[in-house]
């Protein structure tokens, strides 16, 4: 899935990328303290935050997104 804004695409890829590392060398294994990618959430966090006020985006408008068919 694809960043709500093309320019936290990098970040959003980075924690991905980290997180599923994270989830099955740590979690999986019975390793469940704090993952090692916090930062890089808050980072792209923040990012998601910009896009959302940059686009002027109500997060009810988010919430009530209807649901897509799946086939």
């Amino acid at each position: 899935m694809s960043s709500i804004s093309p320019s936290c695409q990098i970040l959003k890829d980075e924690y991905d990328a980290c997180f599923n590392s994270w989830f099955s060398e740590n979690y999986l294994k019975g390793d469940t303290k704090a993952d090692m990618c916090t930062n890089l959430f808050k980072k792209y966090q923040a990012c998601i935050k910009d896009a959302i006020k940059e686009h002027k985006i109500a997060l009810w408008e988010l919430e009530n997104e209807p649901a897509t068919k799946k086939t």
